[in-house]
């Protein structure tokens, strides 16, 4: 009775009639021979076909039962299940069956005398009203592609039924790493570019081609390529044309030629596509020259430049292929919509959430930057033909950490809906399983891009009772007060680069979190496929739990006489032990979206639940610069092959900022407290030919009292030549404290570029004084 209750309530928000002289449809009995027939068209479509073999299937694992599939060029049954338009739909149904009408997704369902008709089109609308059956009749779910519940009935039984069912949106995308299963994803009626969808499950009618999917400006127009011969192809940054983190100059005529040519050369060798991206790279670094800053000016948005480039793009493209679609990105400087350029009708806008509050619906936070992202929406709305989102479903600096943004998920898809969204891109956690409710988020996605109406409690009591069986009241109990912590978006909102130690959720919680996973655990040990899930389910709790015990297991220098000191404690092992498990069990975890981070991570786990042998003591240590933090790796260093330094590497730091870019936390270096020490680097600089300035600074900062322990900053004209070592500071180092070194400073505003070319950082010394 309550899996019952659940199907009646997911039913609401759409429309049905029905009436007490209408008999239930019995399709078939446990134990009995089934009265009913499944007839399809002779014409029947892949799917249409794979639909019928479904609702067999699944009629046999429901009730024991197996109807036979036939064709419309036999007469009809006396009891029948009519798979999408059939030679009898129409007299059936009692009007035309205006399969046009529901479009590639849509259906109707209804039951006439003693026949169900599943009426859709060929693509992927009877597909869905076979699974609606099954879901909403049959108590079938799908929950991820390794966890369904299909029921034992002793009868599957349709009431009288008479409903049409379109989707909310025309692409319907949780990017979720499960989710590309083409089986689950054509269950939960979404349809993504990135899902494996076959032809059985109806293809893809959103696929973007031509591998151009996003930040495409480099490959349509490569820099290794052009940049020589022709710097004007690329941004003006502060006066100067630039090749590295750059964009387009997109008023640059031979541009325009470039990027059309190519993009057609690609649209030439995969015609079947319907998207292809002409959008910006995933960085900042925009056109400012004259005539681009004209047009950005006129538009007060730097999507003024971008949209009048993809509309000639757009048109180009048209007289060649006019089924075909450009996508490009409002995203980041381009969020604001133009002032007065229009999208032509084939440029498909796809505007991005990136800087916002998920802990509430976007339009109900009092963040600074969701304010921001409700005109923008309303402005893109009001002039685009069809306008896509890009969604952000998760922490990208860390899946596997606790991301309390489930509430918000309904309102935002609303939201979007009420803004004449065409298409819903729901990024999450794309690169493994079991991230902070991935199974969850991933599927709740999926029904309310279907149908953003259905209530979110039986959808949560759904799932829960679904997927972790009767661990779901603790389950659910930990959800409910993880969710309770985000209280003031506007100083405090819910970011997706957020470090898991923020102080929003108190360590306390995460006391009574263990123990609720605790005791979920045993409550179904007994049950192996809902026990892998609760399991997988408390890696969240785990990580957070380690992320915010003292640090230790994760020394990188060892200049101590007490190495003891820096022992790994048995709660750490403990911890890093059971993630280890976890992981081994669940195979493919991704921890974090960047592959440095994830590696780093899983040093860290392996360290503290397998500590290696103490080294003995030592007054003095090297640092290599393997052991350096670098941020923003690619845009402000990178790690490169240097024949000059002693090992062979180096941190090379780029010279298109000054920023304190590479770091080393002393909570990394196993030191004596109270000891003075001395921290020196050995660095060469590359220096720009005829230009004297700063060449670099670097320091000792203490971030607990924030003020600085020493530095050094040097000019061009007094660095030795070729490596050297430089003296750093001299103080009594804490854990709190932190080295770092950027290049050179120089004034951007005044138009300065900087007096380097790199600056090369091959090792630190770290000794004690005393």
């Amino acid at each position: 009775m309550p899996m019952k209750i659940r199907l009646l309530i997911l039913s609401c928000g759409i429309l049905m009639s029905a009436g007490c002289a209408h008999q239930n449809l019995t399709l078939a009995t446990r134990g009995q021979t089934t009265a009913y027939t499944v007839i399809q068209s002779v014409n029947a479509s892949a799917s249409q076909k794979y639909a019928a073999e479904e609702l067999q299937t699944y009629m046999e694992k429901l009730t024991g039962t197996k109807p036979q599939i036939v064709t419309d060029d036999t007469p009809l049954p006396k009891q029948a299940i009519l798979i999408g338009e059939t030679r009898y739909t129409a007299k059936l149904i009692g009007d035309k069956a205006n399969v046009a009408d529901l479009g590639d997704d849509g259906f109707r369902l209804k039951t006439a005398g003693p026949h169900l008709v599943i009426l859709g089109g060929p693509v992927r609308g009877t597909l869905y009203g076979v699974y609606e059956i099954l879901e909403r009749f049959g108590g079938c779910r799908w929950y991820s592609s390794w966890h369904s519940v299909i029921p034992k009935l002793d009868t599957l039984i349709i009431p009288y039924i008479d409903e049409t069912q379109k989707p909310a949106f025309a692409m319907r995308e949780p990017f979720w790493f499960d989710f590309f299963d083409g089986d689950l994803a054509a269950r939960n009626k979404a349809n993504g570019n990135a899902m494996r969808l076959t032809d059985k499950h109806g293809g893809k009618n959103f696929r973007f081609g031509g591998g151009l999917f996003c930040h495409t400006f480099n490959p349509l127009c490569p820099p290794e390529e052009f940049f020589e011969s022709h710097p004007e192809y690329f941004s003006e940054i502060n006066g100067k044309r630039s090749k590295e983190h750059s964009q387009l100059c997109l008023t640059n005529p031979d541009v325009l030629k470039i990027v059309t040519s190519n993009l057609l050369v690609r649209i030439r060798k995969d015609p079947t596509a319907k998207l292809f991206s002409v959008s910006q790279n995933d960085w900042h670094g925009f056109c400012t020259c004259p005539a681009c800053k004209a047009i950005d000016d006129r538009e007060e948005s730097h999507a003024g430049t971008l949209i009048t480039f993809v509309n000639q793009v757009a048109e180009a493209v048209e007289k060649e292929f006019s089924n075909v679609w450009i996508e490009t990105l409002a995203y980041q400087y381009t969020r604001k919509p133009p002032k007065t350029v229009r999208p032509r009708h084939n440029v498909v806008p796809r505007l991005c959430t990136i800087e916002c509050d998920f802990s509430k619906p976007l339009d109900q936070s009092a963040f600074e930057q969701n304010h921001k992202f409700v005109d923008e929406i309303r402005g893109w709305s009001s002039i685009a033909t069809q306008l896509f989102i890009w969604d952000y479903t998760t922490n990208f600096r860390t899946y596997i950490g606790p991301f309390p943004n489930v509430l918000a998920l309904q309102g935002n898809v609303r939201f979007f809906r009420d803004n004449h969204v065409v298409g819903l891109f729901e990024q999450g956690a794309y690169q493994g399983r079991h991230g902070d409710f991935a199974e969850l988020k991933a599927w709740l996605l999926a029904k309310w891009l279907w149908n953003p109406e259905l209530p979110a409690e039986p959808l949560l009591k759904d799932f829960f009772e679904g997927y972790y069986g009767e661990a779901a009241p603790m389950v659910r109990q930990y959800f409910d007060e993880v969710h309770s912590f985000h209280t003031n978006t506007a100083t405090n909102p819910l970011r997706i680069f957020d470090d898991t130690k923020k102080p929003d959720i108190p360590d306390d919680f995460y006391v009574r979190a263990m123990d609720l996973w605790k005791k979920a655990e045993e409550a179904v040990k007994d049950s192996p496929a809902h026990f892998y899930n609760v399991r997988m389910g408390a890696i969240p709790v785990l990580f957070a739990s380690m992320e915010r015990l003292p640090p230790f297991g994760e020394i990188k220098v060892w200049v101590t006489k007490d190495p003891q000191r820096y022992g790994v404690p048995e709660q750490h092992r403990n911890i890093a032990s059971a993630l280890q498990e976890r992981f081994k069990e669940a195979k493919n975890i991704r921890i974090s979206e960047s592959t440095e981070r994830h590696e780093q991570i899983l040093e860290r786990i392996k360290a503290l639940a397998n500590p290696s042998p103490l080294p003995s003591p030592q007054s003095s240590a090297i640092a290599e610069d393997s052991a350096l933090n670098l941020g923003q790796r690619g845009t402000w260093g990178d790690t490169v092959k240097d024949p000059l330094a002693e090992d062979g590497s180096a941190m090379k730091l780029f010279n298109t900022h000054y920023e304190w870019c590479t770091t080393l936390p002393f909570s990394r270096v196993a030191f004596d407290p109270g000891v003075k020490y001395r921290l020196s680097m050995r660095v060469r600089v590359e220096k720009e030919t005829g230009k004297d300035g700063k060449a670099f600074w670097a320091g000792v900062y203490d971030s607990k009292n924030k003020k600085g322990c020493g530095n050094i900053e040097r000019n061009t004209s007094a660095v030795e030549k070729g490596y050297a070592w430089y003296n750093v500071a001299e103080w009594v180092p804490e854990r709190d404290h932190y080295f770092w070194i950027g290049p050179g400073h120089f004034d951007k505003k005044k138009g300065e570029t900087s007096a380097i070319k790199a600056v090369y950082i091959d090792k630190l010394k770290i000794e004690r004084l005393d």
